[in-house]
């Protein structure tokens, strides 16, 4: 007889349910949670658990029903997660741009494409019937950007072509404040493609320039009530007007946020959409672009995991279509390999992580409910203060658009100078440059130049490629050799700080050593003829020791830089003193430490 012939059906081995076991756990009280969350704490502030958003709101690190928005919030329209995959071309050649949309097509299951027109000749018929050759037209949906000097022409071109009734792209340019031709010609161009979105909102800019997530919801409800307010003025039908809207936004890096943007837009554009007499149910299409403001030049691996991320908030979050920026633009990985590699990142998340089974995965999620209300008041309060200024347009020309977003910028900006923010490979954990890099470095200080003016990583990288570019034109790279002494654990983490810190400055460590406070180990400390020493001394009073060495280093050697890592202690001025130049700790302002330490070892 087989062993499994005496064995029982699974039903009878499964324990009776019959006995309710959730009511043995009963659910946890927020308040009883907070009180044991503050015991455990100890003498740790329950405050410092807390996080206070870039928009200026504080969010629990814990939410119940208690203490949460009414749920369910707006239930979303689709029934599953689906979104476009966009590829961006480059079109100077309609040729070469042809091919390139062909292979994106074939080999990365690309569903939408952007062609980004370098000259206006190119809207021309002749020129896009050669850019479309192949393309099986009403399947991917095609977008345009760039040189589209005149929208009505261009669409009323579209419209000829084979296939294009069916597409549901659109135009990525915003449309001119004035247009040579009426308001209504404009709808009447694209009455042939009901599909095809043609009234753009592009946030990204704002993004670029450092507008936080509730300003950038702000502006992009701010130019949508605009346009609103200026084709129903033509008598043009609200509904047609949100028909043909296509917002674009940035997806950034901070995931809870970003998932919680695109469905703080959603509900709050349904009440201007509204008041303008459009059905709350109509929205316009969403389109998202990874963020180009956290994209590290020097060590572009690392974009790889942002834009991983970024791209789980956007398709969390709900966007219509979503275009992974390449994580790299040629000067340390062949462009081909860097489109492909972020290409993947949508194959990634849809074939093996399925995301796009479940539509708004959030919905339910006390805490993202109420990070989405929350954002979304915030952005109502500066909507409503674009609005006071006299809407969108008004806003930009006053002043008043620049003025917040550099509000906010300023203390953003602070974050990542004490380091307070990090960002990996580089503010913190640099990386060498590569062989690459280095044959490329003249490009490379080109690109930092004209990096957008809310980048995150500029100021660190501009300040390190000044460093690299010496050492690789005329040999010299500053160096700086790390003393330990005291306490081993103490004094190497004291290191390890200190190590980070000046690489991420481009200097070089020539070496990191426990030594005694004497005469010798002076000697020793100075033999690879380093800039600067950098003191780690792990002991009650550290003055003395500190004190004995930079007397003795600057006897040694008359210019070097003696520097201490730790706050400063009360008798600080004993040890200015005696030669020590500065002090080194968690809060000091980075960039301008490391800006001061290349004036003074000559990097200019």
């Amino acid at each position: 007889m087989q062993f499994h012939e005496n064995m029982p059906p699974y039903h009878e081995m499964t324990p009776s349910t019959n006995k309710q076991l959730f009511q043995e756990f009963p659910s946890v009280d927020w308040n009883t949670w907070k009180a044991k969350a503050v015991t455990d704490l100890r003498d740790t502030p329950y405050e410092r658990i807390m996080w206070t958003t870039p928009d200026g709101f504080t969010l629990e690190p814990w939410y119940a029903s208690g203490n949460a928005v009414t749920l369910p919030g707006q239930q979303e329209p689709k029934q599953r997660n689906i979104w476009r995959n966009c590829r961006r071309i480059k079109v100077s050649d309609t040729g070469k741009a042809n091919r390139e949309a062909l292979d994106s097509l074939l080999s990365q299951e690309v569903t939408a494409l952007e062609f980004h027109l370098g000259a206006p000749q190119l809207c021309q018929n002749e020129s896009l019937c050669e850019l479309l050759q192949g393309i099986n037209i009403p399947a991917a949906a095609i977008y345009f950007s760039g040189a589209v000097t005149d929208q009505v022409s261009l669409l009323e071109t579209l419209a000829t072509l084979p296939g294009f009734i069916e597409n549901s792209g659109g135009l990525l340019s915003e449309t001119p404040e004035t247009l040579p031709e009426k308001e209504n010609r404009l709808f009447s161009a694209a009455d042939a493609m009901p599909g095809f979105r043609f009234l753009a909102v592009d946030t990204v800019p704002w993004h670029e320039q450092g507008a936080t997530p509730s300003q950038e919801i702000a502006l992009a409800l701010a130019a949508a009530s605009d346009l609103l307010n200026r084709f129903t003025s033509a008598d043009i039908e609200p509904g047609r007007i949100v028909g043909a809207m296509e917002i674009i936004m940035a997806a950034g890096s901070s995931h809870f946020t970003e998932l919680a943007k695109p469905r703080a837009f959603r509900k709050l554009f349904r009440h201007i959409a509204a008041a303008y007499g459009a059905e709350k149910t109509l929205l316009p299409r969403l389109f998202a672009r990874t963020s180009p403001r956290n994209l590290s030049l020097l060590d572009p691996f690392t974009n790889v995991l942002r834009q991983t991320t970024e791209t789980v908030s956007a398709v969390l979050g709900g966007y219509d279509t979503l275009q992974i920026t390449p994580f790299d633009g040629g000067l340390s990985v062949s462009e081909s390999d860097a489109e492909r590699i972020s290409g993947n990142i949508h194959l990634i998340l849809k074939e093996e992580s399925c995301l796009h089974r479940v539509a708004d995965p959030a919905a339910g999620s006390y805490y993202l409910e109420t990070l989405t209300a929350e954002l979304a008041k915030a952005a109502w309060n500066v909507f409503l203060e674009l609005e006071a200024a006299g809407g969108f347009a008004s806003a930009i020309q006053s002043g008043l658009v620049k003025q917040k977003i550099t509000e906010g910028n300023t203390a953003k900006r602070k974050t990542l100078e004490n380091r307070k923010k990090t960002l990996i490979g580089v503010n913190r954990y640099p990386w060498p440059l590569t062989p690459v890099q280095e044959k490329n470095i003249a490009a490379l200080q080109q690109a930092i130049q004209s990096a957008p003016e809310g980048s995150e990583t500029a100021g660190f990288e501009r300040l390190r490629l000044k460093a690299e570019t010496r050492r690789i034109t005329s040999g010299f790279q500053p160096s700086v050799f790390i003393w330990l002494s005291g306490d081993p654990g103490i004094s190497f983490r004291q290191a390890a700080f200190a190590d980070d810190f000046f690489r991420c400055g481009g200097f070089a460590v020539t070496g990191m050593t426990q030594l005694d406070p004497d005469e010798k180990s002076c000697a020793k400390a100075l033999e690879n003829n380093p800039d600067i020493v950098v003191l780690c001394i792990a002991e009650k009073d550290p003055v003395p020791t500190a004190e004995t060495i930079c007397r003795t280093l600057c006897a040694l050697k008359p210019g070097i830089i003696p520097v201490m890592a730790g706050k400063p202690p009360e008798q600080k001025e004993l040890l200015l003193t005696a030669g020590l130049d500065s002090f080194i700790h968690t809060g000091v302002n980075v960039l301008d430490m490391l800006q001061s330490y290349h004036l003074k070892t000559g990097v200019q």
